[in-house]
């Protein structure tokens, strides 16, 4: 029997070495004489059943790792009965079973264990995380309370019990438990954190300015308290550096700052906040202390004044921006983008006072291209337009005499050509366009806009440089003709514009090249064309290849939806093309309109009115709404 219980107890200590995923084995015990090793006859019966229970639970550890949740749960299983008062094998074996899916088993576990062990403050935790789970929040409120009774020192305790108030939305009650946990929580200073966060996101919904001076004085306050007690917390001391500057205490925010550069003396950060600081308090001399400061190791150092101007508009203090600027330019004055700088800050309520200084600019700086095109630019917008040109010209000149290999910006060449367009000067300013086209096609739609916004002359003048333009170099342009085609439609000269679409056509057919002007924007406006000079099969065909080309324009589908409309046929299609469109722009009255009068033609006669009247509310007086909607009321008798 002995020799029976010995390998009893060595096959133990191999399973044991094994399967709690040791490295080694333990060494073995010294030989005695003869190469025998002295072991007990027996283990005593509770060192015995701790071994067992130690085995158990690194059996259940081994498969636990290899995710053998169920042989887990076995190994753990037995080893609680062994020993049904040790926390981890009811937490581990609960754990198991919870991944099994089987949660109430996993209950009754921990829930047995709890009543040996009331106050296990893991069991808790277990509980709480397992109601939480399920929803049952006054349940995961009861725990973390006992928690916070049992142990009023933990702040992890009380952060939890707030964080269970705030999953049931009593944001009074989470506020309340966190400033008790303040003055019972050792140390206090995580709880005041969570109040501090608590504060700033009031601030961010505060409703008036005095609730959000409310929540920035109480965040500061907690703040100053968590200084004190980590005197060394950059994040508390930044933090309570710009509330206290928001809250207009300019000497504390300071204060604050100052210790962060004690730590941190060379936190670039932190001094350009100082300088806002001290520009509050009018103290640009220390301002500009530490803007040296900043800028003394700088190998292109920055201009201060024109910092502090910066500064200054960020606190929307204008005037005294461009009393800062005025000093830049004094210091520097033969740097444009001060010169600049100043003028677009004078020309908003002062245009006379800008004009000022770009020419004094032009004094200091004579020739200087980027002032000359902004002399230019200010011409333009008050319609002088002969000057703006001269100035635009000079300013050309400048830059190709200063580098005649870099060319302008395709806007320079886009902003002269307007300026002799309205001057009628075709050629020129078909020149110019043909320039920023050749940088940026996207001009050419831009131009098109303002011709289409500006006055009848100028609309005229256009149309003659786009037929210029057409013709380049004994070169027809479809995407020109097909812009000047459009521009034809905004002057009613259907016939004209006809004939400009056909030749885009007839162009793209012959030369692949010219095939990119055939835009879903080409077929929309020949179907308008074709529409308005009553050619009714054409237009749809035109209407249906832009809708093909592109399935979301929907002034297409409006079009093509009103146009079957008015002659009562295709009612269904002409229906869902018009909801296609109203989905992706629900409040546009012509749609609405549209769609009124498709129910109207299909003798939806209340569902035509109620859509009508949402047209009119958007878009009234409009006669054509109008005339749709007292045709309604007529078929409903009202």
């Amino acid at each position: 029997m002995r020799g029976a219980r010995l390998g009893s107890l060595a096959l133990g200590i191999v399973l044991f070495g094994v399967e709690s995923g040791c490295r080694s084995l333990p060494s073995p015990p010294p030989p005695m004489e003869g190469g025998l090793v002295l072991l007990p006859d027996t283990l005593p019966p509770e060192a015995e059943r701790a071994a067992k229970v130690h085995a158990l639970y690194s059996i259940g550890i081994h498969h636990e790792l290899a995710d053998e949740y169920d042989r887990a749960a076995d190994a753990y299983r037995q080893a609680y009965e062994l020993d049904p008062d040790q926390e981890r094998l009811a937490l581990r074996l609960a754990s198991m079973l919870a991944l099994q899916r089987q949660p109430e088993e996993a209950l009754r576990t921990v829930e047995d264990f709890r009543v040996r062990q009331p106050t296990s403050e893991q069991a808790i935790e277990w509980l709480a995380a397992f109601y939480g789970s399920t929803g049952e929040g006054e349940r995961v409120i009861r725990l973390y309370t006992q928690l916070t009774e049992q142990n009023p020192k933990n702040p992890e305790a009380w952060i939890r019990l707030a964080a269970a108030y705030k999953r049931a939305g009593d944001t009074n009650a989470v506020k309340s438990t966190l400033e008790k946990a303040v003055t019972q929580a050792q140390p206090p200073t995580l709880l005041q954190q969570e109040l501090v966060r608590m504060h700033l996101a009031g601030m961010q919904t505060a409703k008036d300015e005095e609730q959000l001076q409310q929540e920035r004085q109480q965040a500061i306050r907690l703040l100053q308290q968590i200084a004190e007690n980590l005197p060394g917390d950059l994040d508390t001391l930044n933090l309570l550096g710009e509330l206290l500057f928001k809250n207009g205490q300019l000497p504390e925010a300071v204060a604050a700052y100052e210790k962060v550069l004690r730590i941190q003396p060379r936190d670039t950060s932190v001094k350009q906040r100082l300088v806002q600081v001290y520009l509050a308090m009018n103290d640009e001399e220390q301002a500009m202390n530490i803007l040296a400061d900043l800028t003394r190791n700088q190998k292109s150092p920055i201009n201060l004044h024109v910092y502090i101007a910066d500064m200054q508009l960020q606190a929307g203090r204008t005037n005294r921006a461009m009393e800062q600027l005025q000093l830049a330019t004094a210091e520097e004055p033969t740097e444009p983008a001060f010169w600049l700088k100043l003028a677009a800050l004078q020309a908003d309520d002062n245009p006379k006072q800008a004009e000022a200084t770009l020419r004094k600019a032009l004094q200091n700086i004579p020739g200087n291209p980027q002032i000359l095109e902004v002399m230019g630019l200010m011409r333009l917008a008050q319609n002088r337009y002969k000057q703006a040109a001269e100035f635009l010209q000079q300013a050309y000149d400048a830059a190709m005499a200063d580098d005649p290999n870099e060319p302008m910006t395709p806007l320079f060449y886009y902003h002269i050509a307007l300026a002799s367009t309205h001057l009628g000067q075709t050629e020129r300013a078909a020149d110019w366009l043909e320039r920023a086209m050749e940088m940026e096609p996207g001009i050419l739609p831009l131009y098109m806009q303002r011709a289409i916004t500006g006055t009848k002359s100028y609309r005229r003048n256009a149309a003659k440089v786009l037929r210029a333009l057409a013709q380049e170099a004994g070169q027809k342009n479809a995407s020109v003709l097909a812009h000047l085609a459009v521009l034809n439609v905004y002057q009613k000269k259907m016939a004209q514009a006809i004939q400009g679409f056909d030749e885009v056509l007839a162009l793209a057919q012959t030369d692949p090249l010219q095939a990119t002007a055939l835009t879903p924007w080409f077929y929309f406006w020949f179907g308008v064309a074709l529409d308005e000079a009553k050619q009714g099969e054409r237009s749809v065909e035109m209407f249906e290849k832009c809708i093909e080309l592109a399935p979301d324009y929907a002034e297409a589908r409006n079009y093509l939806a009103y146009v079957w409309a008015l002659q009562g046929i295709r009612l269904d299609e002409a229906l869902r093309h018009i909801q296609v469109a109203l989905s992706e722009d629900p409040y546009n009255a012509a749609f609405l309109d549209t769609l009124g009068w498709v129910y109207y033609q299909m003798g939806e006669y209340e569902d035509a009115l109620d859509v009508l009247q949402q047209a009119d509310e958007l878009r009234p007086d409009d006669p054509e709404i109008m005339d749709h909607l007292e045709k309604a009321r007529e078929k409903l008798g009202r």
